[in-house]
């Protein structure tokens, strides 16, 4: 066995028996799996079915309930401090555009992925090295032409480009991406699904959340199906990402279909 199929059997997260409440309400029901290395895996489930709240999991921002049946641990810890994780995983989650004040410079926005807040200030406190990275973050995603725009004066997809940027400049090895696709044009869609499969080439693992189905990455190689809470399904994207799995899943018919790299869902 070659020493890469090794690496894809190892676990950067396990969750055993989680179970999450948001206001008395159960979101999240008997978790329990293994997110390896060398997987690319998509989430695909009715909304309200607990997709983003499995992801908001890995960075922190939520906690399951706690027994001593039960376990989440990132890089096999536990209890992991968040400026780690965050050093090690890269986030987008679709309300983060929402969070951004009218006023802030697309250039601000990138860099507050090292500081975690929208102040120009801290520009004069990057060293070179990240001040380079930056700047190779500004030309690889291709906002050279809009660094000192407000953010907010930004289209859907130069948005989603910026604040990839911002989720890249620890150049993590993982990638959590909820809904990147959402509200994106033909061209803007084509171009960020071309860019972050380009990252997997650079051996970036991307767990991703979307309800396009032409939107699929091509070189996804694991599905999560969830519903009602639950992981009901997990395995090859070709063995679940069929017309019948999906009619299950969504409650409606549906003609799934693959076309070269791109999947096509049709109502019947």
């Amino acid at each position: 066995m070659r020493i890469e199929s090794k690496k894809d059997l190892i676990s950067w997260a396990t969750f055993r028996n989680i179970n999450v409440y948001i206001d008395k309400v159960e979101i999240l029901s008997n978790i329990n799996i293994d997110l390896n290395y060398g997987e690319n895996i998509l989430i695909l489930g009715p909304n309200g079915s607990g997709k983003s709240t499995f992801l908001k999991l890995l960075n922190r921002s939520i906690y399951p309930i706690a027994s001593k049946h039960s376990s989440l641990k990132l890089f096999n810890q536990e209890n992991i401090n968040i400026w780690d994780v965050r050093k090690k995983i890269g986030f987008l989650f679709k309300e983060m555009e929402q969070r951004v004040n009218k006023g802030v410079k697309l250039y601000d926005l990138i860099i507050s992925g090292f500081s975690g807040t929208f102040n120009s200030r801290y520009s004069k406190l990057l060293s070179e090295k990240e001040k380079i990275k930056i700047y190779n973050l500004i030309n690889k995603w291709g906002l050279n032409n809009i660094i000192d725009k407000d953010f907010t004066s930004l289209s859907d997809g130069q948005r989603r480009r910026a604040l990839l940027a911002r989720a890249l400049v620890y150049e993590p090895n993982i990638l959590v991406l909820d809904e990147p696709f959402s509200n994106l044009d033909i061209k803007s869609n084509y171009i960020l699904n071309k860019n972050i499969n380009k990252l997997i080439d650079q051996s970036v693992n991307i767990i991703y959340v979307t309800h396009n189905l032409e939107s699929i990455l091509s070189k996804t190689n694991r599905v999560l199906l969830i519903k009602e809470g639950k992981i009901i399904k997990d395995g090859n994207p070709n063995e679940l990402i069929t017309s019948k799995t999906l009619s299950d899943l969504f409650g409606i018919s549906l003609n799934v279909m693959k076309q070269e790299e791109y999947w096509r869902g049709i109502p019947e």
